[in-house]
């Protein structure tokens, strides 16, 4: 089978990729959960999932970065 080809491929569980990509999008938010939503963002059944993760990932990077700096303010790291 040739994917490179035009081959249609059908996503089996959209709800199961979905929580696969918040996952990766709290775990690292900069690179993987961007990575992850731009690439559901190019799938057209999966776009709606796409902006949800986009949106969590660079709100959760934003909320990291003002923890860390809270931290280091505080001599914690």
């Amino acid at each position: 089978m040739n994917l490179f080809k035009g081959e249609k491929i059908d996503i089996s569980s959209k709800k199961k990729w979905f929580i696969i990509g918040i996952i990766i999008a709290i775990l690292n938010p900069i690179f993987s959960g961007l990575i992850m939503a731009f690439g559901f963002l190019t799938e057209p059944k999966l776009r709606k999932e796409g902006k949800i993760l986009l949106v969590i990932s660079f709100v959760w990077a934003i909320i990291l970065a003002y923890i860390v700096e809270a931290l280091k303010r505080g001599g914690f790291l």
